[in-house]
């Protein structure tokens, strides 16, 4: 516990700025892969039972359906099947519509990440350099160098920063990867079913 109190000490205010970052790059993952969940993009038991739905014609349940389903899934095939009627090319449109705000939805706090990725190293290099400049100006004010150990002592010390931001920034950087790659995976997968059910409903050529 004591060498980590005095991590923090020797890194100073760009060490608690890093690992301040490091806690909700953190946060947001975590936040992120549960609600990237399969069940909360596009359930498998909706689609089934919405597509049982249209498949005998019965809109207004498969719409009842989808209104009592919190998922990103349900709001496109509502937004389909209440513009059933329309044209096709009239109903993909607003399934395209309502795809991107979802899209939008899930990728809520992702560019987060991104920005940490780049701002933790940033912070880390900051803290060397501010070390650096605190090891001159002590031998300045010394005016001479009290050693080789004087010199590498302060340098070591002031590293700290640069390697607590890459730390940070590498996990970062694969949360981000990761995240990207769920959503991507999800809203294929959810403009597949959806058409799967949007061509079932009855539409003008």
């Amino acid at each position: 516990m004591q060498s980590i109190v005095n991590f923090f000490q020797v890194g100073g205010w760009t060490m608690v700025a890093i690992a301040l970052c490091s806690i909700v790059a953190l946060a947001i993952f975590l936040e992120r892969l549960w609600y990237l969940r399969p069940s909360q993009i596009h359930p498998k038991d909706l689609f089934i039972e919405v597509e049982d739905d249209v498949k005998r014609g019965d809109i207004p349940s498969a719409m009842t359906r989808c209104r009592k389903n919190d998922s990103s899934l349900s709001r496109v095939l509502l937004a389909g099947m209440e513009n059933a009627g329309k044209k096709r090319n009239e109903i993909k449109e607003v399934i395209a519509e309502v795809g991107s705000r979802e899209a939008s939805r899930l990728e809520r706090y992702v560019s987060v990440l991104s920005m940490i990725a780049t701002l933790a190293p940033l912070l880390g290099f900051l803290g060397t350099v501010i070390g650096m400049v605190d090891l001159f100006s002590t031998i300045e004010m010394q005016g001479e160098v009290k050693g080789v150990g004087m010199i590498a002592g302060g340098i070591y010390k002031a590293l700290y920063t640069t390697v607590a931001g890459l730390t940070v920034a590498i996990p970062a950087i694969i949360f981000h990867k990761i995240c990207l790659s769920k959503i991507d995976l999800g809203i294929l997968k959810m403009e597949d079913l959806s058409l799967q059910v949007i061509n079932l409903v009855k539409s003008e050529e």
